[in-house]
């Protein structure tokens, strides 16, 4: 995949990430002894899922964050990511979906108001509401970032478990992958695994 350009404004954020599904002990188990630093916290977040797998939206907190796929290397994705307040900024079909809705007063009003907006909007531009709860462990090593995170479904209540390997230097990321014996394994974002639309 040639590099494209990101679309929107404002700096961005790109970085190679890699991403596994399921338990994976030994990987989880080796982290934590490699790391210099780790942390714990749990974060609620709605996706955006559109059909275009390229774009990988998700509301948190007062923000909607936009990460647009750039460029794959050596089984590494680069994402770049910004984050939104309103739809101004927002590419399609986004700037669509917040159109003339103040987006903070839209997250005050949680499940239920953004299922209105959604339920408001054209069919055809096939954006699906995904909510979810994570219990993530964050690591650090070296320059590079780790997680090692369940995710609970809200709607369904169904648990995945996924760890993630992402940074800049894409030689770095390799010899991580390979110490945690993950090479083999596909690469993955959440946004296309907890799709009902994809096979995980």
């Amino acid at each position: 995949m040639a590099e494209k350009a990101p679309v929107g404004d404002g700096p961005g954020s790109p970085r190679f990430e890699y991403r596994v599904w399921g338990k994976h002990r030994r990987a989880r188990k080796l982290l934590g002894k490699m790391a210099s630093a780790e942390t714990f916290e749990r974060v609620t977040d709605c996706y955006l899922l559109v059909d275009d797998p390229t774009w990988n939206a998700k509301l948190r907190g007062r923000k909607l964050k936009i990460k647009q796929l750039v460029a794959e290397r050596k089984g590494f994705e680069r994402w770049v990511a910004r984050k939104h307040r309103s739809s101004d900024t927002a590419p399609s079909p986004f700037d669509e979906l917040f159109d003339g809705v103040d987006l903070e007063e839209l997250l005050d009003g949680g499940v239920e108001a953004l299922h209105s907006v959604l339920d408001g909007m054209d069919p055809e531009l096939g954006v699906r509401a995904v909510f979810v709860t994570k219990h993530r462990r964050l690591f650090e090593v070296g320059s590079l970032k780790a997680e090692a995170t369940d995710i609970e479904i809200v709607e369904t209540k169904e648990v995945l478990r996924t760890l993630a390997i992402e940074g800049d230097d894409v030689d770095e990321l390799v010899e991580l992958r390979r110490a945690l014996g993950l090479r083999d394994q596909p690469n993955t974002p959440v946004h296309r695994a907890i799709d009902s639309g994809n096979d995980r």
